[in-house]
């Protein structure tokens, strides 16, 4: 029984490594070259080098004058991008694949100078009609299959939301259509504003649902649904163990339809404390009868609409992008203060840094663009006219009021060498 016992394990061992001998590691590298160059009419806040989110209010030198209407050039390479793509012998009966994706876009602190930064990181074991994925990848609220094909690498933001994450992902394919996905998230270098780890301090990974219908041709849609649970500060205001939380929901809303001549793409976007979605709000102090409720803050909410309309041409496609974001205050009584940074001229910041543009009531993108494609080149010239709604004061829930219209003009032109 010994011998036999032994003699199968021996045959089963030479079964899978002739099994796994049939399939080696193939790694494709793939990526890109990216130079930018723009001109803003108004001081902006950038992100990792030339990414434009939003004008900055005024700041006022002794004159009187606003030391942010001025305009300013600037080039970039920050954006280059090269990956790894990779295959491999089956596991689990699942064939398996991975993905290793970095840029330059990361801080080396002085804000003017940019290191290698981990993008996406993950292996996924794929069953045919289900698939486990793990490892940082794209953030739900991020579709792959339906974002603004802009020039201006942030796609969007801050109306389209804009993050990857650290996460387990598994989705099951009831169809060659369908797909349902759930997701258990943390957060990596893209976080809610204020403390690092709030999600993970509080023990509760955020979770969402996602369901998409449809083919890379005609009609395609997908919807997301989360919840997401920080705890916004480590000390009350007593200096003991704050254990208040914030729970919040998000969701989107995606369609698009492709033809043979253009793709036309839409989206709608609601929820709670987006900050690490790149998108204004964040949180509040918490307000009862009249006082700060100790340790307690109030998720603000954000809403967007976009859409993107582009041709579809091999050598020369026209783009247009058009959308706006909304600051809608939190849902019970709350308070922002504002302090000025005085390291940062023009830069409103909330007290707690719980805020990204928590003083702006709206914000709205009208953005054409046209692109040249020739072998692995595309060269492509975009405007984009981006105006923010600043409020100096707030309403009992948070929102901005009495408000004034900011507006950045940018000229950019974009080069893409694609390998």
């Amino acid at each position: 029984m010994k011998k036999l016992t032994v003699s199968l394990m021996a045959f089963f061992t030479l079964l899978l490594n002739a099994q796994e001998s049939k399939k080696k590691v193939i790694v494709k590298t793939y990526g890109f070259i990216g130079f930018d160059t723009y001109v803003d009419s108004r001081a902006s806040l950038n992100v990792r080098g030339s990414g434009l989110l939003y004008p900055l209010a005024p700041a006022w030198d002794d004159q009187g004058n606003d030391i942010n209407a001025q305009s300013k050039y600037d080039y970039s390479a920050s954006i280059s991008r090269i990956g790894f793509a990779i295959k491999g012998p089956d596991a689990f009966g699942a064939t398996t694949s991975a993905k290793v994706e970095a840029d330059f876009a990361g801080s080396s602190g002085n804000n003017r100078d940019y290191a290698l930064r981990l993008r996406q990181a993950y292996f996924n074991l794929d069953w045919g009609s289900s698939s486990l994925l793990a490892g940082q990848a794209y953030h739900p609220m991020f579709i792959l299959e339906n974002y603004p094909a802009t020039l201006n690498f942030v796609v969007g933001a801050p109306v389209h939301p804009l993050s990857r994450a650290p996460q387990l992902r598994f989705t099951i394919k009831p169809t060659d259509h369908l797909s349902i996905a759930l997701f258990a998230l943390s957060q990596g270098d893209f976080i809610s504003k204020g403390i690092t780890e709030q999600v993970e301090m509080a023990h509760i990974p955020e979770l969402t649902a996602q369901i998409k219908y449809g083919s890379t041709k005609g009609f395609w849609a997908g919807a997301t649904w989360g919840i997401k649970q920080v705890q916004p500060a480590l000390l009350d205001d007593n200096n003991k163990i704050n254990k208040h939380k914030v729970t919040s929901m998000h969701g989107n809303i995606s369609f698009r339809y492709t033809t043979t001549a253009v793709t036309l793409k839409a989206e709608g976007v609601y929820g709670g404390n987006m900050s690490n979605l790149v998108m204004i709000g964040g949180l509040a102090r918490k307000i009862q009868n009249g006082s700060p409720v100790n340790g307690a803050f109030e998720a603000i909410r954000t809403s967007s609409i976009w859409t993107d309309i582009h041709t579809n041409g091999n050598t020369i496609q026209w783009g247009f992008f058009a959308g706006i974001t909304n600051n809608h205050g939190t849902s019970k009584e709350s308070a922002i203060v504002l302090d000025t940074d005085p390291n940062t001229p023009g830069m409103e910041l909330d007290v707690s840094h719980y805020t990204l543009g928590g003083n702006i009531e709206y914000i709205y993108i009208l953005s054409p663009r046209v692109s040249f494609t020739s072998g692995p080149l595309t060269i492509g010239l975009e405007m984009n006219h981006t105006v923010a709604a600043y409020g100096n004061e707030y309403n009992n829930k948070s929102k901005p009021i009495h408000t004034k219209n900011y507006g950045n003009t940018r000229l950019m032109l974009g080069c893409r060498y694609h390998f």
